[in-house]
């Protein structure tokens, strides 16, 4: 990797470049997320500095460019709130294969450690570069989820997987 990468939780002030890649992971990867480029192009740069307000998430940024990101949701539910969820991961395709995919997880992972005994995930089947990372964390599978998304006429599955944290 020739380019410095760093990373940090992202804030209000980071919505417009939040936005921007947002957009580009479901329009590029369209089966990959829960949400549509259709309803996410519609909401304005200060829903998602609300979103970045209100919830975690990273960011790598490369010479002042938000290249990658990756949310991390806990449950609200006194009884949920050991679990939290790894959600909205995408890194530019140009940024694969030298290391931000991991780095960015292992940020998201060493915050959860601080909040959470147990990290799940849903990744869509054949995403074998995202399974095998997750894998590589530690990340198990332990089911899957049939259609879980719809694009037109055509079903994607989902592996779900987790990472036990603190001796689940």
């Amino acid at each position: 990797m020739n380019q410095a990468i760093f990373l940090r939780r992202l804030c209000r002030n980071d919505a417009g470049p939040y936005r921007e890649l947002r957009l580009l992971a479901l329009q590029l990867h369209p089966e990959a997320f829960g949400a549509s480029f259709e309803e996410e192009s519609s909401l304005s740069e200060n829903a998602f500095a609300e979103r970045l307000a209100d919830g975690l998430v990273f960011g790598a940024w490369s010479a002042e460019q938000l290249v990658g990101c990756a949310g991390l949701a806990q449950r609200e539910k006194t009884k949920l709130r050991h679990k939290a969820i790894l959600w909205g991961m995408f890194v530019k395709h140009e940024m694969r294969r030298n290391g931000v995919g991991k780095r960015l997880l292992e940020e998201v992972l060493g915050h959860a450690r601080t909040c959470c005994e147990e990290v799940l995930l849903t990744v869509v089947e054949g995403n074998t570069a995202a399974q095998a990372m997750y894998t590589g964390a530690g990340f198990q599978e332990y089911g899957r989820e049939p259609g879980a998304i719809k694009l037109g006429s055509h079903y994607y599955h989902e592996l779900l997987m987790r990472l036990p944290l603190k001796g689940l």
